[in-house]
């Protein structure tokens, strides 16, 4: 039988929000990530379930080093000894897309930053992603089904692309005043659900300039951007329920779900490099089984700290 709880982690593997053209009024950010850059990266997520049966916390870490080399006409992205989260576990796979993010090597995007070209290293992300829910409890046979979906080339690519959207594309043309803001509306690709498209919708915003917030911070300036997204719920009870009915007959009937996503970024001005970047995912999921209807919600915020080494002089930004 399909347990209900497995229904939560099937609307965690999307949707961060695509990349936008915005029509560009005043001044903006621009991409400028110096070719030799490197960061050290310290990343943390908490997470907590509610639901049937006791509440689940969890709490895991990762550092790990990105690496900046513009070649030509584009500029690819490594993250460097990413050997997996410490700490307590989500279960199964559970804990959003965000939890396999950084599995992924090599990005790689256009020398503007606003084109996101693919990856690179998907064995590498596989092998990271497997050994992860092995870490949470391993998969029976039913979730492996789900989860193959998750770690296909398309899916890689598709939550690659959805975090280098709010890593620089949401923001490169936000007009730079805190007064105004941009609808979003857009269609994505959700191979992560076993094909089919889904509507997103929010808002994007600048916050403010504020110093930066690494060492020599004072001498810099830094903006910070904000985003609330969601995707269409008739859509993705559609794509989940059909999801799960080819994994496993006798899926429950999923009758309610909701999903908020949230990313606040803090980027260095000159050059767009991150600082700080804080996602926020609120979802909660009912479905129905054999007569008895079960509702089942999940918070998770996963917290990026950069630390940039530049070329030449050894300068921290």
């Amino acid at each position: 039988m399909f347990r209900f709880q497995r229904l939560l982690i099937l609307v965690t593997l999307g949707v961060v929000s695509p990349i936008l053209g915005l029509s560009v009024r005043a001044e903006t950010l621009r991409f400028a990530w110096p070719d030799g850059a490197s960061a050290k990266v310290s990343a943390r997520s908490e997470g907590r379930r509610v639901g049937t049966g006791p509440d689940i916390r969890w709490n895991m870490s990762a550092d790990f080093t990105m690496q900046v080399r513009r070649a030509g006409d584009r500029v690819v992205v490594s993250r460097n000894d990413f050997s997996g989260w410490k700490g307590t576990f989500p279960p199964s796979f559970g804990g959003g897309a965000e939890r396999f993010t950084d599995m992924i090597p090599t990005f790689i995007v256009s020398a503007d930053g606003s084109s996101f070209l693919g990856i690179e290293g998907h064995e590498t992300a596989r092998k990271l992603m497997n050994q992860s829910v092995e870490q949470s409890g391993g998969l029976d046979a039913a979730s492996r089904s789900v989860f193959g979906n998750m770690t296909t080339d398309a899916a890689l690519r598709a939550m690659a692309s959805d975090f280098w959207s709010v890593m620089v594309g949401l923001w490169q043309d936000v007009e730079l005043d805190p007064e105004a803001r941009y609808e979003l509306r857009n269609t994505t690709s959700v191979p992560q659900f076993g094909g089919g498209q889904l509507d997103i919708t929010g808002e994007v915003g600048f916050v403010k300039e504020t110093p930066c917030p690494s060492e020599g911070g004072a001498q810099r300036r830094c903006l910070h951007f904000h985003s609330e997204t969601a995707a269409d719920k008739e859509q993705v009870v559609k794509l989940v329920q059909a999801l799960m009915q080819r994994a496993v007959a006798g899926s429950p009937v999923i009758t309610g779900w909701d999903q908020r996503f949230k990313a606040d970024i803090v980027v260095d001005k000159a050059t767009a490099l991150p600082q700080q970047l804080t996602l926020t995912r609120l979802h909660a999921i009912e479905a129905s089984l054999q007569g008895r209807t079960e509702r089942v919600s999940e918070e998770i915020t996963k917290a990026y700290t950069f630390v940039w080494t530049l070329p030449g002089d050894g300068q921290k930004k």
